[in-house]
């Protein structure tokens, strides 16, 4: 008679004997010892020999998860092989190949790819392999299945972090292709994982506030150029901001050996941008002049804003914003972001083309082949564009 949940839960070693078995078929049996204990057992022959095979205690190992692991020897015997010396393999290199650990791999994909990128963005995956990913960091890769990965993207999003979710799959897939490529597992349960059907969809980008009318424009630009009240780093940002189309984040870790003043070109490495693509920034005469001037400054950091209480680190993340409010901008009228939608605007008023813009604006254009091959695409024209806008801004700020 096979057992029932309720049965193997409810069942007792009767007083005066030591241990008794009850049978759920096929040489599937419970040992029930008078101490209470509960355990699993197999029976089964191989090679003319009849062995035992302890398959867990109850309840850590279920009714149903010691039919499954029962089946699944009886698979083993069928081929020949024996499920005992099977398992004990599995186990021996399991325990004696900590290189097939998830986290090991990881890291060694990281040691190969890390000079590729620039010293924050390398940190930034190494954090996302060990610390956002140690749900599955700690499992062998063999044993890592599309439910774990599920698992950690859940995680992640209960976490607060829903906008992190993609790039760290994304970089999990590159680390299984890793193992695939070395034959340290057979399959990589991250490609093709249906994210958008796991997790909530991101919240639909707002715009942010942006000022697009010139006159409105030349007030803000004086109100930026002539208030020198609060931290320098923040008010020489805030200056720059407008005149280089950058985001925000972009301008906060600028750093130095980015600019090229030889050139008069701002090279911003692709592990920094947005899309992780380079991108290139024609200075003007007065971005190049006031990028000198600053570096008369914070030239001791390798960042071209240092945070003001520890130089190797990028200013606070709310700080041009915060700048604007205390300068009379509300949220509702202009953002840091904004600057970029200012330009673009006025720029397309002014007839510019189309695509000189998005290109300046490190925006997707053209086909990937293209973008590819062309990174300095535009780049005569993106420098005439560059030096007329900030002659455009220097008029604005000089009207009375």
């Amino acid at each position: 008679m096979v057992l029932t949940t309720q049965g193997v839960k409810n069942i007792t070693c009767p007083d005066g004997k030591v241990q008794i078995k009850r049978s759920d078929g096929n040489n599937l049996f419970l040992l029930v010892k008078k101490g209470g204990s509960k355990l699993w057992r197999l029976r089964f022959r191989h090679a003319g020999k009849y062995q035992e095979m302890a398959l867990g205690k109850y309840p850590s190992i279920s009714l149903s998860e010691a039919r499954k692991l029962a089946e699944e020897a009886r698979a083993s015997l069928i081929h020949g092989i024996n499920p005992m010396d099977e398992r004990r393999e599995r186990k021996r290199t399991k325990t004696t190949s900590k290189d097939k650990l998830f986290g090991t791999i990881a890291l060694k994909w990281w040691e190969q790819q890390k000079d590729s990128w620039s010293e924050d963005h390398a940190a930034r995956i190494k954090r996302w392999l060990l610390v956002d990913s140690k749900y599955i960091s700690n499992l062998h890769i063999e044993d890592i299945d599309a439910g774990h990965i599920t698992e950690l993207m859940l995680a992640i999003e209960a976490a607060g972090a829903l906008k992190k979710a993609p790039n760290i799959l994304a970089v999990i897939n590159r680390v299984f292709g890793y193992a695939l490529a070395h034959r340290l597992t057979r399959s990589n349960p991250a490609q093709g994982l249906p994210l958008g059907d796991i997790l909530k969809p991101l919240p639909k980008v707002k715009h942010r506030a942006a000022i697009v009318k010139a006159d409105e424009l030349a007030q803000l630009i004086k109100d930026i150029d002539t208030t020198q009240s609060g931290n320098y780093c923040t008010v020489e940002a805030l200056k720059l901001i407008p005149r280089v189309f950058l985001r925000p984040i972009e301008i906060r870790n600028l750093k130095w050996e980015y600019i090229d003043f030889d050139d008069l070109l701002i090279r911003i490495p692709a592990a920094e941008m947005k899309r992780d693509r380079e991108h290139l920034i024609p200075m003007s005469k007065q971005v190049a002049q006031h990028l000198r001037e600053v570096k008369a400054v914070t030239g001791y950091s390798k960042l071209v804003f240092p945070n003001q209480r520890d130089s190797s680190k990028p200013m606070s993340k709310n700080v041009l914003t915060n700048r604007l409010r205390d300068l009379g901008y509300p949220a509702d009228v202009m953002s840091a972001h904004g600057f970029r939608s200012t330009a673009s605007t006025i720029l397309h008023e002014k007839g510019w083309d189309h695509d000189v813009i998005e290109v300046q604006l490190a925006h997707l254009t053209g086909t990937a082949t293209s973008r590819a091959y062309n990174r300095s695409m535009y780049l005569t024209e993106r420098k005439r564009l560059m030096q007329e806008w900030a002659n455009y801004l220097d008029e604005l700020s000089d009207m009375d």
